[in-house]
Parts: C-alpha cells; sequence; structure tokens
C-alpha cells in the first residue's frame, strides 16, 4: 500500500491466510455449482481487486468496502457470496432457476428455495447493477445507482425512498427478474406503490401480491389463515414458472434447514454478545446477520456448513482474547435501528465504536418455524409473530431486550429519506428505549441508501454520539 495521503488505499488479503481459507470446505450453491477454497483464494485475491476496486478501497465514507479483517477466514466466504451476486444469478436463471423481487426484510426465505427459486431483496438488486461492469471506483458507481433512481422518480415521485432505484432497474432491463412478490402492509410504505410502476412499465413480469395481517393477529385463526393462503398461492405461482418440484414434504425439509441456519446465527450473536472483547468488527458481524437471514443462493446445507466454520472461529478468538480488526480497546457498543440504512460501519469502528446488532436483521433470526404439521399454517404463525412488524411499543419492548443481552452503550435509529414508516415510529420506538433501557438514544434521516459514499453529515453525527458515550 502506498503511504501517499492522495492515493488510493486498497485492501489486499496476505498469503499467510490462503492455508487457513484451503482447511474449510466448498461452497454448493443451489444450482448444483461447487466452488471450492482455493477457487475463493483466487476469486478474491486475483480476479476481484481488477473487477470490483471500489470493494477494496479502505476510505472510510466507503459504505460498500470489504472489511479490513483479513484475519476472519469466514469473512472471505461472504465477502466472496457478495462479489460474486450478479455472476451467480445469471447463471442461476440460465439453468431455470427463477429469481423473484421479495421486497427487504421481515418474511422468512425458506418458501422461495423450497420452490426451487432466488429471492431478491431490492439491497441484491443493487448489489447486481454495481457488478454489471469491471473497473468502476466509488464515484462512478454512485453516479450509475443515482441516474437508475433520477429515472424511477420521473416516472413515479421524487419524494419515494431509494428503493426506488432497485424498481427502476427492472422497468428499465437492467436487471432481470422471472415475477415480482411483495409483501403488503410490511414495514414499507413504498412497497406497494412501487409494486403499481410495473403495471404501466414496458415491460411485464407475473405478479404475486402477499397480503400481511397487522396489529397482533397472529393470535387471530382468521388472520393465519388468510396468510397461509397467501404463501401457498406464492408457491404455487413460482412452481408455474419453474422446473422444480415441490411435496409438503419438501417444503417442511426446506424450513429444518432454515430453522437451523436462523438458530446458528443467533447462536453466534449470543456467544459474541457474552465475549469481554468483541471477536470481529462490526462489518463482518453483520454479514453473519444477514446471511442467517438470506443464504443468498447458497444451499441450505451449504450455508450451515458456513455458519458452523463461522461460530467455530468466532468462538477461536474469543478463547485467544482476539479482538475484530479495527477496533478500539473496550469500544462503545451501538444497536442500530430501523429499515435499510445503518451506521456506516467503518466510521462507527474507527471513531471507537463496534455495532453490536441491527433490529430487524435481528428480529428475523429469533423466527422459529414449527416443523410437524401443515407448513403453510407454521409459515404464517412464525411470520405475522415477527417483533419488528409488531405494533411500535411492543417492537420497541423487544427491541430494550437485545439491547440489554447485547450490552448495547447506546442505541442509533436511522431512517432514510423518504421512508414515512420508519420516520414515523423512530421517535417513539427511540424514547421507550431510553426510558426502558437507561441508554442514550439518536435519531438521523439519512439519504444513502443505494449508494456506496457516506455523507459527511450523518458521519459527523455519529462519530459526536460515539463521543459523547465515551
Amino acid at each position: 500500500m502506498s503511504n501517499q495521503a492522495n492515493k488510493v488505499k486498497f485492501l489486499t488479503y496476505p498469503e499467510r491466510i490462503r492455508s487457513r481459507l484451503e482447511r474449510t470446505g466448498e461452497i454448493v450453491f443451489i444450482d448444483g455449482q461447487h466452488v471450492t477454497p482455493s477457487q475463493i483464494w483466487q476469486f478474491m485475491t486475483e480476479e476481484a481487486p481488477k473487477r470490483f476496486p471500489y470493494a477494496y478501497d479502505t476510505k472510510t465514507y466507503n459504505i460498500v468496502r470489504l472489511s479490513d479483517d483479513v484475519d476472519f477466514v469466514s469473512g472471505i466466504k461472504y465477502n466472496y457470496i457478495e462479489l460474486t451476486w450478479r455472476d451467480r444469478m445469471l447463471a442461476a436463471r440460465s439453468k431455470g432457476i427463477p429469481l423473484i423481487l421479495n421486497e427487504g426484510g421481515g418474511q422468512t426465505r425458506d418458501p422461495y428455495y423450497a420452490a426451487g427459486a432466488i429471492p431478491l431483496r431490492p439491497g441484491a438488486v443493487s448489489t447486481w447493477v454495481r457488478e454489471m461492469e469491471d473497473g468502476l471506483d466509488l464515484h462512478q458507481i454512485d453516479l450509475r445507482n443515482t441516474a437508475i433512481m433520477e429515472s424511477g422518480r420521473k416516472l413515479i415521485t421524487i419524494e419515494a425512498c431509494n428503493q426506488i432505484g432497485a424498481h427502476a432497474a427492472i422497468s428499465d432491463g437492467v436487471v432481470d427478474v422471472d415475477m415480482l412478490a411483495p409483501f403488503l402492509c410490511l414495514r414499507c410504505s413504498d412497497v406497494a406503490y412501487l409494486v403499481e410502476k410495473h403495471r404501466s412499465s414496458q415491460r411485464s413480469y407475473p405478479l404475486q401480491l402477499i397480503d400481511y395481517p397487522i396489529n397482533n393477529q397472529v393470535n387471530k385463526e382468521w388472520a393465519v389463515e388468510y396468510f397461509a393462503s397467501n404463501l401457498k398461492r406464492l408457491i404455487a405461482s413460482i412452481l408455474n414458472i419453474t422446473s422444480a418440484g415441490m411435496t409438503e414434504d419438501g417444503l417442511k425439509e426446506e424450513i429444518k434447514l432454515h430453522n437451523k441456519m436462523r438458530r446458528l446465527a443467533l447462536d453466534i450473536h449470543e456467544l459474541w454478545w457474552s465475549a469481554n472483547i468483541p471477536p470481529t468488527n462490526s462489518t463482518d458481524f453483520n454479514n453473519i446477520r444477514i446471511f442467517g437471514n438470506d443464504p443468498c443462493g447458497v444451499s441450505a446445507i451449504s450455508a450451515i456448513s458456513i455458519l458452523e466454520e463461522t461460530k467455530q472461529e468466532v468462538h477461536e478468538r474469543i478463547k485467544n482474547s482476539i479482538k475484530g480488526a479495527g477496533l478500539t480497546d473496550d469500544p462503545v457498543r451501538l444497536f442500530a435501528c430501523g429499515s435499510c440504512v445503518s451506521p456506516n460501519p467503518t466510521v462507527v469502528d474507527r471513531a471507537g465504536g463496534v455495532v453490536v446488532g441491527k433490529d430487524d436483521w435481528l428480529s428475523g433470526l429469533y423466527i422459529e418455524v414449527k416443523e410437524n404439521g401443515n407448513p403453510y399454517g407454521n409459515l404464517a404463525k412464525a411470520n405475522l409473530s415477527i417483533s419488528y412488524e409488531q405494533p411500535i411499543e411492543v417492537r420497541a419492548l423487544w427491541t430494550v431486550e437485545q439491547i440489554k443481552k447485547s450490552k448495547a452503550d447506546g442505541m442509533i435509529f436511522m431512517h432514510q429519506w423518504g421512508c414515512n414508516y420508519q420516520s414515523a415510529v423512530s421517535r417513539m420506538v427511540a424514547d421507550i428505549v431510553k426510558e426502558k433501557a437507561g441508554i442514550p438514544t439518536l435519531v438521523i434521516e439519512v439519504d444513502e441508501l443505494d449508494k456506496a459514499e457516506a455523507l459527511e453529515q450523518s458521519q459527523n453525527r455519529v462519530e459526536s454520539f460515539i463521543e459523547m458515550l465515551r
């Protein structure tokens, strides 16, 4: 790396890590592709730095950069899965595996994978866009994303949140999917609004809306039955466009595997929280949380294997008092709230903090779908019971429990400009957390969703909050 202040510094993986990576298992994707640790190493050290230099750019304001912790072997696998997203989705689609836009969090991915499909969050569509052209830097990919978002706003409204970029990428033919299957009434007021855009698009897609009953409906028999029928229609619609066959027993088996994935990721969280010295930095910890909810096209069995490797590596780090790279001694522990956006993890770490959890992705790890009985009804009950999707006070009290478990010193609630729902509830959640958990809170509105470069204003506020807590 150059020491010149005006020259970009890029992350490199030292050769000493290679043998440790090669002792781990291969990755198997749902299209049958097998990737060995040696192939992962070759990609991450030779191919990816040339194709995706923005990911290796070590600037603090780089939101999409790789973790500095080159010794965290599990992190290399998560980074490989992220950087090969577009390549893998195109390969899967060429083999007849449909890609389904399923909106954000708040639901389990079991039904999609059981039916032989891959669900795409809007964030996954944005990753696809980033990886479309080789050799781009941070500024160039932000210019591309902004252009796509603006094309969507011209057709809809300037008041929509940046999630409109993912919808514009699909309607403009930048990204190809096989079906739109959004969950309505779930954490995001823009979902139904943006889906309407596709009705007037020049491109036509099969549409399957999943109506999510809200406000404590899990205890009402009609709501469970109604939502179960929605899930059954979803799977039937996917099976209409895929060559995969699926029985109820097959769905039950997929549920068992995803339950194990969620439990493993939650076990890692509780192990991490128990440590006196944080065993990973904020970026790597966040990757574990996301992967436990969404295997990103990895077969469930292989995803379980990766999480088991991660759990063992975290355990060894705790045993040997190894601190996550880039963390200060005794960092301030921050809990993050809000959908879609979070504090820039590199900014948090370098300012003397560490992110110990995020309410939306963390709530998904607590889902336990019953494995016996009617799988559609079991999925409905589990999805209707997700803590993040409950009435605001219930959600806030659940967040208080997680803050206490994670031993957080402060909470930051971030929401994207244009997000009517999260902006409306943020203050109430923060006030309840402040009263019940007894910790300082901060609410920040940002305009960083789908952007690669964090804004200086939000960075300064996060840094000032950490300094206050210290």
